[in-house]
C-alpha cells in the first residue's frame, strides 16, 4: 500500500513539474510576443518620425528658395523644376489646411499668413504637444535690409 502511495505521489510530482514547465513556457512566449509587438510599434514610430522630419526639411527648403527667388533680381537662374518638385511632394504629404496656408503665404503674404506662420503650423503638426509657444516673431529670418537700423 505504501508503494502505491509513493507511485501516486511520484506521478503527481511529475505531472505538477510538467504543468509548471508548460505554464512557464506559455508565460515566456506571451511575454516574448508582447515585447516583439511593442518593439515593432516603436520602430514604426521612429520610421514615421524620420519621414516627418524629412518632409519638414523640404518645407524649409521650399520656402527658402521661394523667398530667395522673390527677392532676387535675376529669377531666370532659379531651378523651377526643383521648386515644382518640392511643391508637389509637399502637396502629397502635408494636410490640406497647412498646404493651402503655405501656398497663400507665397501668393499673398499677410501678417496673419506668411512663411513664418506656415513654419509655426508645421512645427505644431510635427511636435504636437511639445511644440511650445514659439511664434512667427520668435523665428530668425534673413534678407536684404532685415535688421538694419534706420538712420534718421
Amino acid at each position: 500500500m505504501l508503494a502505491c502511495t509513493t507511485t501516486n505521489i511520484g506521478v503527481g510530482v511529475i505531472l505538477l513539474g510538467t504543468l509548471q514547465f508548460l505554464a512557464s513556457l506559455l508565460v515566456t512566449e506571451r511575454l516574448k510576443t508582447s515585447l516583439q509587438k511593442e518593439h515593432s510599434h516603436f520602430l514604426e514610430k521612429l520610421k514615421w518620425d524620420l519621414k516627418v522630419r524629412e518632409q519638414a526639411v523640404k518645407v524649409a527648403e521650399y520656402l527658402s528658395l521661394i523667398r530667395e527667388m522673390n527677392t532676387s533680381p535675376n529669377t531666370a537662374e532659379f531651378d523651377y523644376q526643383k521648386l515644382n518638385q518640392l511643391s508637389w511632394e509637399l502637396a502629397l504629404w502635408l494636410p490640406e489646411k497647412i498646404y493651402k496656408e503655405m501656398v497663400l503665404s507665397i501668393k499673398n503674404p499677410t501678417p496673419e499668413v506668411n512663411e513664418l506662420t506656415t513654419i509655426i503650423s508645421i512645427r505644431k503638426l510635427l511636435l504636437e504637444k511639445n511644440s511650445g509657444n514659439l511664434t512667427a516673431d520668435d523665428i530668425a529670418h534673413h534678407g536684404v535690409d532685415i535688421g538694419k537700423k534706420s538712420q534718421s
